[in-house]
């Protein structure tokens, strides 16, 4: 049985996630901040669960970044029943994140969708160090020629965001959209203590982070040098400042990474740090083609007599995100429609919320929606909501 994941239910997945701790962190991390519903952070999403005979036995979320995260401990056999729930979402999915065996079971049929178009798809191995509490730290002396170490901090962002941005491009991660949320994410996790960096002179030379915390675990994730700045142990000295804020600051008693398997640098430097592997994990990410441009249109007269053009989908229907007007309707045959609501919402890819409180007094489901994307402001396009609600209500009365 899959379904998602109430209230009551948070105890024991958890539970079945805290099992598996050392690929569930995302899932956790998330989980913990904010809360098992999709909210306007792209980080968020609602989870669902699987049980079997009243044993939960996989927990996956699908963020409204298009990323899937998920637990199923190996089970593959569950992917098309997972993949089938995120069907009923109105995010398209474009990434996979979680234990192995699922993660490319999933990967797979992601893939046969013709309009993906696969990125990253490497396996990553997973390493753990665990954090003694009583013991002593020994970090190697700083290399020579004005090396500095040190917790980054909001005017650090700047440097930060060139090299971050670089290690997405690198990976083909996706590249961040650099913006004022952007920069604020980035303040509240270095209030945090989240972000390390190595300085020669003034100049950020190699950044390490955590990317997600549950409990006393951390999970390491952006360590980064610049080109010119490899091989000379500035990585590996903001490493074993992270290593030493992980026990000492934030009482971690395990830390976790991910890397590909043939990163042979990233690998022989975490060895030497004392990580050790503890299995695979995949981060499988792509993107997916625009959908063909809807031929089918559709102009709505309002009552001032200004028309407004609209596109035409079968409902249901996944749309991108972005803010916009829509017109729920039934079909009438031959390109005539009855409208059933009209209204504007933040975010178009949402509609399927609109729809599901507009059917809760048992009204008909409508046959299509007719939409418009409009980035004018909220007042706008909610006039334009109330000219073409007068115009229907007029030919309605009479």
């Amino acid at each position: 049985m899959t379904r998602m994941v109430a209230t009551e239910d948070l105890e024991r997945v958890r539970a079945f996630l805290e099992a598996h701790v050392e690929t569930s962190l995302f899932l956790l991390s998330n989980l913990a901040i904010f809360g098992p519903r999709l909210t306007d952070h792209w980080n968020s999403g609602n989870y669902r669960l699987i049980e079997v005979a009243g044993r939960v036995v996989a927990v996956f979320c699908l963020t409204r970044r298009g990323n899937l995260l998920v637990q199923a401990a190996g089970r593959a056999e569950l992917a098309e029943q997972i993949m089938e729930a995120c069907e009923s979402e109105a995010i398209e999915m474009s990434g996979v994140a979680g234990e192995w065996p699922t993660a490319v079971a999933l990967w797979e049929l992601l893939r046969a969708d013709p309009r993906f178009e696969p990125g990253v798809s490497s396996r990553d191995v997973l390493y753990r160090l665990a954090l003694p509490a009583r013991a002593a730290t020994r970090r190697r002396p700083l290399p020579a020629g004005g090396l500095t170490v040190r917790p980054l901090d909001a005017g650090d962002f700047a440097q930060w965001e060139r090299l971050n941005t670089a290690y997405c491009a690198e990976l083909n991660l996706p590249l961040p959209v650099v913006d004022a949320a952007h920069e604020a994410e980035f303040a509240r996790r270095t209030r945090a203590r989240w972000w390390w960096g190595a300085f020669a002179g003034s100049q950020l030379a190699a950044i390490v982070g955590l990317n997600a915390v549950y409990g006393a675990v951390g999970q390491v994730g952006g360590v980064y040098a610049r080109p010119a700045d490899r091989n000379k142990g500035y990585a590996r000295a903001a490493m074993e400042l992270l290593v030493e804020d992980g026990r000492e600051y934030h009482q971690f008693e395990k830390l976790i990474l991910f890397t590909g398997e043939e990163n042979q640098p990233a690998r022989r430097l975490y060895e030497s740090l004392g990580f050790e592997e503890a299995g695979a994990f995949g981060l499988l990410l792509g993107s997916r083609r625009p959908q063909p441009r809807i031929q089918q249109r559709h102009k709505w007269e309002g009552q001032s007599g200004e028309r407004y053009t609209y596109d035409v989908h079968s409902w249901p229907v996944r749309l991108s995100p972005g803010p916009g007007n829509f017109i729920f309707v039934a079909s009438s045959g031959a390109g005539h429609w009855r409208p059933l609501q009209i209204g504007e919402c933040a975010d178009l890819a949402a509609l399927a919320d609109h729809e599901r409180l507009r059917g809760t007094g048992g009204r008909a489901p409508p046959s299509h929606v007719h939409v418009r994307v409009n980035f004018n402001p909220v007042a706008v396009r909610r006039r334009e909501v109330g000219d073409l609600t007068a115009r229907w209500l007029s030919e309605h009365d009479h």
